[in-house]
């Protein structure tokens, strides 16, 4: 049989105790890792339960918030509401018939001419309603 030398014997030894105390290791990091893994699951789930909870909360906060909102908005559109019936009935102020009637007669004046430049606009060959 094939005898292995001192030497071998020593190298071997030495490999088997590498190997033997970094398996170890290996096993402590295992159970480390399990360890910290269960904890992240027990912190997540605490989480969860509190977002939970607050997230209730809040929204209980938030309907009363939008109940009190949305009794501003029809309070607010009540007063609009009255605020221009009475000014619909005050009469016209001399300066709004002035732009009234400036306006009314820069539309007259322009028509003509918006017309005529949308007949050329037609009369041009491969325009169509709507090409630019």
């Amino acid at each position: 049989m094939n005898r292995m030398k001192p030497q071998e014997l020593k190298g071997m030894s030495f490999y088997h105790e590498r190997l033997e105390h970094w398996t170890t290791k290996e096993m402590q990091l295992n159970v480390l890792h399990e360890e910290i893994i269960n904890k992240r699951e027990a912190f997540l789930g605490t989480t969860r339960s509190i977002l939970h909870n607050k997230t209730r909360e809040e929204s209980q906060l938030s309907n009363q918030d939008a109940a009190a909102r949305n009794d501003k908005l029809i309070k607010d559109i009540h007063y609009l509401e009255d605020y221009l019936t009475d000014r619909q009935q005050e009469p016209i102020t001399h300066r709004i018939a002035n732009l009234h009637a400036n306006y009314k007669s820069m539309v007259e004046n322009m028509f003509p001419i918006w017309q005529k430049s949308m007949e050329e606009l037609q009369s041009r060959p491969g325009v169509t309603r709507g090409d630019k």
